[in-house]
């Protein structure tokens, strides 16, 4: 179960953003716009998701199209900008999901992950330097606010993986679904591995989607964005 979840997790996350942006309150009040880049750009509960997160990230997404070849023209920022704050809203969901469950993310798998990225080596070492010096340069963070992130991070994938653990598919659901769906058994083995990935991808999207309407209704969710 978790190795399809590291494998299919961008398809799963963008499958849910996609859903949820449709349960959320819209409020549109373009703050950046009207010059103030830290304020609000939505909010989930007490906490607030910043405009400066909202646009660094969407810059980082762009930056990495670009490197890609892709041209990003304002209607793409735009879309960037609306599919980057549902992530942020997705992300923040779960990490208070998370801690409502009683789940945590500890101090040493934080250090962990950041000293063993390659991103922050130096001589085939850690350095702290190369660490302070990439996060200045590249995502304009203190420490402190990246091992935040990265911590909330890692809360909402852990909270992800308890809420899929809970489904699973049975061979008699896989050949009902199978047979349902084509009329017959015809090149069914064949065909098995493939059509049972796409219905679990489906049972996922249908737990993950009932998760976030019951939270919706229990803590409540406002975006800001007008583009």
């Amino acid at each position: 179960m978790i190795s399809f979840l590291i494998k299919h997790k961008k398809i799963i996350l963008i499958v849910t953003l996609a859903f949820f942006l449709g349960s959320i309150v819209y409020l549109g009040a373009d703050a950046y716009r009207r010059g103030n880049f830290s304020s609000t750009a939505a909010k989930v509960g007490s906490e607030d998701i910043t405009y400066r997160q909202l646009y660094r990230v969407a810059e980082d997404r762009a930056r990495a199209l670009r490197n890609q070849g892709i041209d990003v023209d304002e209607d793409t920022m735009k879309y960037l900008r609306q599919q980057m704050l549902a992530a942020l809203i997705s992300e923040e969901v779960l990490n208070q999901a998370a801690q409502k469950s009683g789940l945590a993310v500890s101090d040493y798998e934080v250090a962990y992950d950041i000293k063993n990225s390659p991103f922050f080596t130096q001589n085939g070492y850690f350095s702290k330097t190369a660490y302070e010096y990439a996060l200045k340069r590249t995502l304009g963070l203190t420490p402190a606010e990246f091992e935040a992130q990265l911590r909330k991070g890692k809360m909402a994938d852990r909270f992800r993986g308890v809420l899929y653990s809970f489904y699973k598919l049975t061979p008699e659901e896989i050949k009902y679904a199978y047979k349902t769906q084509h009329g017959s058994m015809k090149n069914f083995d064949k065909n098995r591995a493939d059509f049972a990935l796409q219905l679990m991808e489906t049972k996922m999207e249908t737990a993950q989607k009932a998760f976030f309407d019951q939270f919706n209704n229990e803590v409540e969710i406002k975006t800001f964005l007008q583009d």
